[in-house]
Protein backbone atom coordinates (compact mmCIF):
# COMPACT_ATOMS: atom_id res chain seq x y z
CA UNK A 1 0.00 0.00 0.00
CA UNK A 2 1.31 3.42 -0.96
CA UNK A 3 0.44 6.48 1.12
CA UNK A 4 -1.06 9.36 -0.85
CA UNK A 5 0.40 12.83 -0.67
CA UNK A 6 -1.16 15.25 1.76
CA UNK A 7 -3.75 15.02 4.52
CA UNK A 8 -7.47 14.53 3.94
CA UNK A 9 -9.46 16.93 6.10
CA UNK A 10 -12.41 15.65 8.10
CA UNK A 11 -14.49 16.79 11.05
CA UNK A 12 -13.43 20.01 12.78
CA UNK A 13 -10.44 20.48 10.44
CA UNK A 14 -12.69 20.41 7.40
CA UNK A 15 -15.24 22.75 8.96
CA UNK A 16 -12.58 25.33 9.85
CA UNK A 17 -10.96 25.13 6.44
CA UNK A 18 -14.31 25.39 4.65
CA UNK A 19 -15.17 28.49 6.69
CA UNK A 20 -11.81 30.03 5.85
CA UNK A 21 -12.28 29.33 2.14
CA UNK A 22 -15.78 30.79 2.37
CA UNK A 23 -14.49 34.16 3.57
CA UNK A 24 -13.38 34.97 0.03
CA UNK A 25 -14.46 38.46 -1.08
CA UNK A 26 -16.25 37.02 -4.13
CA UNK A 27 -18.72 35.25 -1.84
CA UNK A 28 -19.55 38.19 0.41
CA UNK A 29 -22.22 39.49 -1.93
CA UNK A 30 -24.12 36.18 -1.83
CA UNK A 31 -27.26 35.73 0.25
CA UNK A 32 -27.49 33.11 3.00
CA UNK A 33 -29.59 30.98 0.65
CA UNK A 34 -26.92 31.15 -2.01
CA UNK A 35 -24.15 30.29 0.44
CA UNK A 36 -26.15 27.25 1.51
CA UNK A 37 -26.45 26.31 -2.16
CA UNK A 38 -22.68 26.49 -2.52
CA UNK A 39 -22.34 24.22 0.50
CA UNK A 40 -24.91 21.83 -0.98
CA UNK A 41 -22.48 20.85 -3.73
CA UNK A 42 -19.12 21.52 -2.04
CA UNK A 43 -19.88 19.01 0.72
CA UNK A 44 -19.74 16.27 -1.91
CA UNK A 45 -16.01 16.88 -2.42
CA UNK A 46 -13.02 16.07 -0.24
CA UNK A 47 -10.48 18.58 0.96
CA UNK A 48 -6.84 17.52 0.85
CA UNK A 49 -4.00 19.60 2.26
CA UNK A 50 -0.54 19.33 0.70
CA UNK A 51 1.89 21.70 2.40
CA UNK A 52 0.16 25.09 2.25
CA UNK A 53 -2.32 24.21 -0.52
CA UNK A 54 -5.89 22.94 -0.15
CA UNK A 55 -7.19 20.87 -3.06
CA UNK A 56 -10.89 20.16 -3.69
CA UNK A 57 -10.91 18.36 -7.04
CA UNK A 58 -9.53 18.66 -10.57
CA UNK A 59 -12.14 21.26 -11.54
CA UNK A 60 -11.33 23.70 -8.74
CA UNK A 61 -8.05 25.61 -8.30
CA UNK A 62 -6.25 25.04 -5.04
CA UNK A 63 -6.75 27.45 -2.17
CA UNK A 64 -5.33 30.01 -1.59
CA UNK A 65 -4.48 31.25 -5.08
CA UNK A 66 -5.41 33.91 -7.60
CA UNK A 67 -6.91 31.14 -9.72
CA UNK A 68 -9.17 30.13 -6.83
CA UNK A 69 -10.38 33.72 -6.42
CA UNK A 70 -11.13 33.87 -10.15
CA UNK A 71 -12.90 30.51 -9.98
CA UNK A 72 -15.30 31.81 -7.34
CA UNK A 73 -15.84 34.97 -9.36
CA UNK A 74 -16.72 32.74 -12.30
CA UNK A 75 -19.17 30.69 -10.22
CA UNK A 76 -20.91 33.85 -9.08
CA UNK A 77 -21.04 35.03 -12.69
CA UNK A 78 -22.58 31.87 -14.13
CA UNK A 79 -25.12 31.51 -11.33
CA UNK A 80 -26.27 35.08 -11.98
CA UNK A 81 -26.95 34.20 -15.61
CA UNK A 82 -23.72 35.25 -17.30
CA UNK A 83 -21.92 32.32 -19.01
CA UNK A 84 -18.15 32.16 -18.58
CA UNK A 85 -15.61 29.47 -19.61
CA UNK A 86 -14.49 28.78 -16.04
CA UNK A 87 -12.77 25.61 -17.31
CA UNK A 88 -11.14 25.36 -20.74
CA UNK A 89 -9.45 22.28 -22.13
CA UNK A 90 -7.01 22.34 -25.03
CA UNK A 91 -6.18 19.27 -27.10
CA UNK A 92 -2.58 20.19 -27.84
CA UNK A 93 -1.91 17.23 -30.13
CA UNK A 94 -4.00 14.62 -31.95
CA UNK A 95 -1.20 12.06 -31.72
CA UNK A 96 -1.48 9.24 -29.17
CA UNK A 97 0.19 5.87 -28.54
CA UNK A 98 -3.21 4.41 -27.58
CA UNK A 99 -6.38 3.65 -29.50
CA UNK A 100 -8.86 3.55 -26.62
CA UNK A 101 -12.19 1.78 -27.05
CA UNK A 102 -14.07 4.88 -25.89
CA UNK A 103 -11.91 7.64 -27.45
CA UNK A 104 -13.85 10.89 -27.88
CA UNK A 105 -11.13 12.31 -30.13
CA UNK A 106 -11.49 9.69 -32.86
CA UNK A 107 -12.39 10.90 -36.35
CA UNK A 108 -10.84 14.30 -35.75
CA UNK A 109 -7.90 15.36 -37.89
CA UNK A 110 -4.63 13.68 -36.97
CA UNK A 111 -2.62 15.98 -39.24
CA UNK A 112 -2.82 19.48 -37.87
CA UNK A 113 -2.09 20.98 -34.48
CA UNK A 114 -1.78 24.47 -33.12
CA UNK A 115 1.72 25.91 -32.96
CA UNK A 116 3.21 27.06 -29.66
CA UNK A 117 2.64 30.73 -30.55
CA UNK A 118 -0.98 30.03 -31.48
CA UNK A 119 -1.54 28.13 -28.25
CA UNK A 120 0.15 30.82 -26.17
CA UNK A 121 -2.17 33.47 -27.61
CA UNK A 122 -5.22 31.23 -27.15
CA UNK A 123 -4.29 30.58 -23.52
CA UNK A 124 -4.00 34.31 -22.88
CA UNK A 125 -7.34 34.91 -24.62
CA UNK A 126 -9.27 32.34 -22.59
CA UNK A 127 -7.73 33.65 -19.38
CA UNK A 128 -9.00 37.08 -20.37
CA UNK A 129 -12.47 35.50 -20.71
CA UNK A 130 -12.29 34.31 -17.10
CA UNK A 131 -10.89 30.80 -17.33
CA UNK A 132 -9.42 29.68 -14.01
CA UNK A 133 -8.64 26.03 -14.85
CA UNK A 134 -6.82 25.06 -18.06
CA UNK A 135 -6.55 21.39 -18.98
CA UNK A 136 -4.06 20.10 -21.52
CA UNK A 137 -5.17 16.95 -23.27
CA UNK A 138 -4.95 15.26 -26.65
CA UNK A 139 -4.03 12.78 -27.89
CA UNK A 140 -1.10 12.44 -25.57
CA UNK A 141 0.34 15.78 -24.38
CA UNK A 142 3.69 14.17 -23.49
CA UNK A 143 4.35 13.73 -27.21
CA UNK A 144 4.81 17.49 -27.56
CA UNK A 145 8.40 18.50 -26.95
CA UNK A 146 7.29 22.02 -26.10
CA UNK A 147 4.80 20.83 -23.45
CA UNK A 148 6.72 22.55 -20.65
CA UNK A 149 6.67 25.84 -22.58
CA UNK A 150 2.92 25.52 -23.08
CA UNK A 151 2.38 24.96 -19.35
CA UNK A 152 4.64 27.90 -18.51
CA UNK A 153 2.46 30.10 -20.76
CA UNK A 154 -0.43 29.57 -18.29
CA UNK A 155 0.00 32.38 -15.79
CA UNK A 156 -1.23 32.52 -12.19
CA UNK A 157 -4.75 33.42 -13.25
CA UNK A 158 -5.41 29.74 -14.02
CA UNK A 159 -4.45 26.35 -12.61
CA UNK A 160 -2.75 24.01 -15.10
CA UNK A 161 -3.73 20.36 -15.23
CA UNK A 162 -2.67 17.66 -17.70
CA UNK A 163 -4.34 14.46 -18.89
CA UNK A 164 -1.91 11.71 -19.80
CA UNK A 165 -1.49 7.97 -20.28
CA UNK A 166 1.94 8.27 -18.65
CA UNK A 167 3.55 7.15 -21.89
CA UNK A 168 7.34 6.83 -21.44
CA UNK A 169 7.37 9.41 -18.66
CA UNK A 170 10.70 9.96 -16.92
CA UNK A 171 11.73 11.40 -13.58
CA UNK A 172 13.54 14.25 -15.33
CA UNK A 173 10.43 15.22 -17.28
CA UNK A 174 8.26 15.18 -14.17
CA UNK A 175 10.66 17.62 -12.52
CA UNK A 176 10.55 19.83 -15.63
CA UNK A 177 6.73 19.73 -15.68
CA UNK A 178 6.63 20.80 -12.04
CA UNK A 179 9.08 23.61 -12.66
CA UNK A 180 6.98 24.79 -15.62
CA UNK A 181 3.92 25.11 -13.37
CA UNK A 182 1.90 21.92 -13.77
CA UNK A 183 -0.37 21.60 -10.75
CA UNK A 184 -2.40 18.40 -11.20
CA UNK A 185 -1.56 15.39 -13.40
CA UNK A 186 -4.53 13.19 -14.34
CA UNK A 187 -3.39 9.71 -15.41
CA UNK A 188 -5.60 7.30 -17.37
CA UNK A 189 -6.14 4.11 -15.36
CA UNK A 190 -9.11 1.77 -15.71
CA UNK A 191 -8.32 -1.40 -13.74
CA UNK A 192 -6.00 -3.12 -11.30
CA UNK A 193 -5.15 -5.80 -13.85
CA UNK A 194 -2.62 -4.82 -16.52
CA UNK A 195 -4.14 -6.98 -19.25
CA UNK A 196 -7.58 -5.39 -18.88
CA UNK A 197 -6.28 -1.82 -18.87
CA UNK A 198 -3.96 -2.50 -21.83
CA UNK A 199 -6.77 -4.15 -23.80
CA UNK A 200 -9.12 -1.20 -23.27
CA UNK A 201 -6.42 1.28 -24.23
CA UNK A 202 -5.26 -0.92 -27.16
CA UNK A 203 -1.63 -0.56 -26.11
CA UNK A 204 0.49 -3.24 -24.50
CA UNK A 205 2.50 -1.97 -21.54
CA UNK A 206 0.49 1.22 -21.03
CA UNK A 207 -0.66 -0.03 -17.58
CA UNK A 208 2.95 -0.10 -16.41
CA UNK A 209 3.49 3.36 -17.90
CA UNK A 210 0.49 4.63 -15.91
CA UNK A 211 1.70 3.17 -12.61
CA UNK A 212 5.20 4.51 -13.24
CA UNK A 213 3.79 7.98 -13.93
CA UNK A 214 1.71 7.91 -10.75
CA UNK A 215 4.73 7.03 -8.63
CA UNK A 216 6.94 9.65 -10.31
CA UNK A 217 4.36 12.39 -9.75
CA UNK A 218 3.80 11.29 -6.16
CA UNK A 219 7.53 11.36 -5.51
CA UNK A 220 7.56 15.00 -6.61
CA UNK A 221 4.76 15.89 -4.20
CA UNK A 222 1.92 16.32 -6.71
CA UNK A 223 -1.79 16.01 -5.98
CA UNK A 224 -2.30 13.01 -8.25
CA UNK A 225 -5.57 12.11 -9.98
CA UNK A 226 -6.66 9.30 -12.26
CA UNK A 227 -9.10 9.33 -15.14
CA UNK A 228 -11.20 6.19 -14.73
CA UNK A 229 -13.50 5.09 -17.59
CA UNK A 230 -15.29 1.88 -16.56
CA UNK A 231 -17.29 0.07 -19.21
CA UNK A 232 -20.82 -1.19 -18.59
CA UNK A 233 -19.80 -4.78 -17.70
CA UNK A 234 -17.40 -3.48 -15.03
CA UNK A 235 -19.97 -1.15 -13.47
CA UNK A 236 -22.49 -4.03 -13.52
CA UNK A 237 -20.08 -6.17 -11.50
CA UNK A 238 -20.29 -4.42 -8.13
CA UNK A 239 -17.67 -6.57 -6.46
CA UNK A 240 -15.16 -5.98 -9.24
CA UNK A 241 -15.61 -2.23 -9.59
CA UNK A 242 -15.17 -1.75 -5.84
CA UNK A 243 -11.95 -3.75 -6.09
CA UNK A 244 -10.75 -1.19 -8.63
CA UNK A 245 -11.65 1.65 -6.25
CA UNK A 246 -9.78 -0.13 -3.44
CA UNK A 247 -6.78 -0.44 -5.78
CA UNK A 248 -6.79 3.32 -6.36
CA UNK A 249 -6.84 3.81 -2.59
CA UNK A 250 -3.99 1.34 -2.10
CA UNK A 251 -1.70 3.08 -4.62
CA UNK A 252 -2.29 6.45 -2.97
CA UNK A 253 -4.44 8.26 -5.52
CA UNK A 254 -5.68 11.67 -4.31
CA UNK A 255 -8.51 12.14 -6.77
CA UNK A 256 -10.50 10.30 -9.40
CA UNK A 257 -12.43 11.52 -12.41
CA UNK A 258 -15.02 8.80 -12.90
CA UNK A 259 -16.21 9.18 -16.47
CA UNK A 260 -18.87 6.73 -17.55
CA UNK A 261 -19.02 5.90 -21.28
CA UNK A 262 -20.16 9.01 -23.18
CA UNK A 263 -21.75 8.65 -26.61
CA UNK A 264 -19.06 10.63 -28.40
CA UNK A 265 -16.21 9.85 -30.78
CA UNK A 266 -16.00 6.07 -31.16
CA UNK A 267 -19.15 5.61 -29.09
CA UNK A 268 -21.35 8.11 -30.94
CA UNK A 269 -23.43 5.41 -32.62
CA UNK A 270 -23.27 2.88 -29.77
CA UNK A 271 -26.12 3.64 -27.34
CA UNK A 272 -25.77 0.14 -25.89
CA UNK A 273 -22.66 1.39 -24.06
CA UNK A 274 -24.72 3.82 -21.99
CA UNK A 275 -25.07 2.90 -18.32
CA UNK A 276 -28.41 1.68 -16.98
CA UNK A 277 -30.23 3.43 -14.10
CA UNK A 278 -29.02 0.61 -11.83
CA UNK A 279 -25.43 1.21 -13.00
CA UNK A 280 -25.77 4.90 -12.20
CA UNK A 281 -26.91 4.05 -8.66
CA UNK A 282 -23.61 2.21 -8.27
CA UNK A 283 -21.72 5.30 -9.47
CA UNK A 284 -23.58 7.42 -6.91
CA UNK A 285 -22.66 4.89 -4.22
CA UNK A 286 -18.98 5.10 -5.18
CA UNK A 287 -19.12 8.90 -5.03
CA UNK A 288 -20.69 8.89 -1.57
CA UNK A 289 -18.44 6.15 -0.15
CA UNK A 290 -15.19 7.71 -1.31
CA UNK A 291 -16.15 11.18 -0.16
CA UNK A 292 -17.11 10.04 3.33
CA UNK A 293 -14.37 7.48 3.93
CA UNK A 294 -10.82 8.39 4.91
CA UNK A 295 -8.08 7.09 2.68
CA UNK A 296 -10.18 6.74 -0.45
CA UNK A 297 -9.55 9.20 -3.27
CA UNK A 298 -11.85 12.13 -3.74
CA UNK A 299 -14.22 11.55 -6.65
CA UNK A 300 -15.75 13.65 -9.37
CA UNK A 301 -18.25 11.26 -10.97
CA UNK A 302 -19.81 12.83 -14.04
CA UNK A 303 -23.05 10.88 -13.64
CA UNK A 304 -23.31 12.32 -10.14
CA UNK A 305 -22.33 15.96 -10.57
CA UNK A 306 -23.78 16.38 -14.08
CA UNK A 307 -27.14 15.05 -12.93
CA UNK A 308 -30.19 17.24 -12.44
CA UNK A 309 -29.65 16.80 -8.69
CA UNK A 310 -26.40 18.82 -8.71
CA UNK A 311 -24.63 20.95 -11.37
CA UNK A 312 -26.09 19.49 -14.54
CA UNK A 313 -24.17 19.89 -17.80
CA UNK A 314 -22.15 23.07 -18.29
CA UNK A 315 -21.04 22.45 -21.88
CA UNK A 316 -20.80 25.79 -23.70
CA UNK A 317 -22.00 27.56 -20.54
CA UNK A 318 -19.14 27.32 -18.07
CA UNK A 319 -16.90 25.01 -20.08
CA UNK A 320 -15.08 25.23 -23.43
CA UNK A 321 -12.94 22.84 -25.46
CA UNK A 322 -10.49 23.80 -28.20
CA UNK A 323 -9.18 20.95 -30.33
CA UNK A 324 -5.78 20.58 -31.97
CA UNK A 325 -7.01 22.26 -35.16
CA UNK A 326 -8.39 25.25 -33.28
CA UNK A 327 -12.08 24.31 -33.40
CA UNK A 328 -14.00 25.72 -30.45
CA UNK A 329 -16.50 23.20 -29.04
CA UNK A 330 -18.92 23.27 -26.08
CA UNK A 331 -16.91 20.44 -24.48
CA UNK A 332 -14.55 17.58 -25.34
CA UNK A 333 -17.51 15.28 -26.06
CA UNK A 334 -19.99 17.53 -27.91
CA UNK A 335 -18.97 17.28 -31.56
CA UNK A 336 -20.28 20.74 -32.45
CA UNK A 337 -18.55 24.02 -33.25
CA UNK A 338 -19.37 27.63 -34.08
CA UNK A 339 -15.89 28.43 -35.36
CA UNK A 340 -12.13 28.12 -35.32
CA UNK A 341 -9.66 30.34 -33.45
CA UNK A 342 -7.47 30.57 -36.56
CA UNK A 343 -10.36 32.20 -38.41
CA UNK A 344 -12.22 34.17 -35.72
CA UNK A 345 -11.32 35.59 -32.29
CA UNK A 346 -11.98 33.16 -29.42
CA UNK A 347 -14.18 35.71 -27.66
CA UNK A 348 -16.41 36.00 -30.73
CA UNK A 349 -16.82 32.22 -31.07
CA UNK A 350 -17.44 31.82 -27.34
CA UNK A 351 -20.10 34.53 -27.32
CA UNK A 352 -21.95 32.79 -30.12
CA UNK A 353 -21.60 29.42 -28.41
CA UNK A 354 -22.94 30.54 -25.05
CA UNK A 355 -25.94 32.23 -26.68
CA UNK A 356 -27.11 28.73 -27.56
CA UNK A 357 -25.88 27.16 -24.31
CA UNK A 358 -27.15 29.98 -22.09
CA UNK A 359 -28.63 27.74 -19.38
CA UNK A 360 -27.05 24.60 -17.86
CA UNK A 361 -28.67 21.38 -19.04
CA UNK A 362 -30.14 18.60 -16.87
CA UNK A 363 -27.75 15.93 -18.16
CA UNK A 364 -24.77 15.35 -20.47
CA UNK A 365 -25.53 17.09 -23.78
CA UNK A 366 -23.32 14.71 -25.79
CA UNK A 367 -25.51 11.82 -24.67
CA UNK A 368 -28.71 13.73 -25.46
CA UNK A 369 -27.64 14.74 -28.97
CA UNK A 370 -25.63 11.70 -30.09
CA UNK A 371 -28.18 10.25 -32.56
CA UNK A 372 -28.78 13.61 -34.23
CA UNK A 373 -25.04 14.38 -34.37
CA UNK A 374 -24.20 11.01 -35.89
CA UNK A 375 -26.88 11.43 -38.57
CA UNK A 376 -25.16 14.60 -39.82
CA UNK A 377 -21.60 13.37 -39.79
CA UNK A 378 -19.63 13.91 -42.97
CA UNK A 379 -15.89 13.41 -42.79
CA UNK A 380 -14.25 14.55 -39.58
CA UNK A 381 -15.60 15.93 -36.34
CA UNK A 382 -16.66 18.48 -35.23
CA UNK A 383 -19.74 19.50 -37.19
CA UNK A 384 -19.55 22.96 -38.72
CA UNK A 385 -21.68 25.94 -37.75
CA UNK A 386 -24.75 25.29 -39.93
CA UNK A 387 -25.00 21.66 -38.90
CA UNK A 388 -24.44 22.72 -35.29
CA UNK A 389 -27.39 25.12 -35.49
CA UNK A 390 -29.57 22.37 -36.96
CA UNK A 391 -28.62 20.01 -34.13
CA UNK A 392 -29.47 22.63 -31.51
CA UNK A 393 -32.87 23.22 -33.15
CA UNK A 394 -33.55 19.49 -33.00
CA UNK A 395 -31.97 18.92 -29.58
CA UNK A 396 -32.01 22.03 -27.38
CA UNK A 397 -29.14 22.19 -24.91
CA UNK A 398 -31.35 23.06 -21.93
CA UNK A 399 -34.83 22.83 -20.48
CA UNK A 400 -36.01 25.62 -18.17
CA UNK A 401 -38.38 23.17 -16.50
CA UNK A 402 -35.44 20.93 -15.57
CA UNK A 403 -32.91 23.34 -14.16
CA UNK A 404 -30.18 21.56 -12.13
CA UNK A 405 -30.68 21.78 -8.36
CA UNK A 406 -27.60 23.92 -7.67
CA UNK A 407 -28.80 26.66 -10.01
CA UNK A 408 -32.33 26.53 -8.62
CA UNK A 409 -30.95 26.98 -5.13
CA UNK A 410 -28.81 29.90 -6.34
CA UNK A 411 -31.89 31.66 -7.78
CA UNK A 412 -30.65 31.37 -11.36
CA UNK A 413 -33.99 31.73 -13.15
CA UNK A 414 -34.86 34.84 -11.13
CA UNK A 415 -31.51 36.34 -12.14
CA UNK A 416 -32.01 35.84 -15.87
CA UNK A 417 -35.67 36.91 -15.76
CA UNK A 418 -34.70 40.20 -14.11
CA UNK A 419 -32.27 41.09 -16.93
Amino acid sequence: MRKHNGTQLYGFQKILTTLKMGLNKELRKLSIRQKLAMNYVSKESKLTKIKDKIYTNTFTPYFPSLAYDRFLKGVVSITSGKPMPVVTNFAITPQCPCNCWHCSFSDRSKKDMLSFDQLKKAIFDVQDLGTSVIGLTGGEPLLREDLEDIIAAIDKRSMAIMFTTGYKLTKKRVKNLKKAGLEIPVISLDHYRAEIHDKGRRKEGIFNDALNAIKLFQDEGFYVAVSFVPDKPLVSDREEIFKVIDFFKDIGINDMRLTSPILSGKLTSRPEERLSPENIKTIFEIQKKCTKTKGYPGVFAYDFFESEQYYGCGAGFNYMFIDSQGNVCPCDFAMLSFGNILERPIQEVWEETCKHFCIPGPKCYANISNDAVFSKKSGEWPLKKQATLEILDECPSYNKQRLPAFYKKMGFLNSIQNK
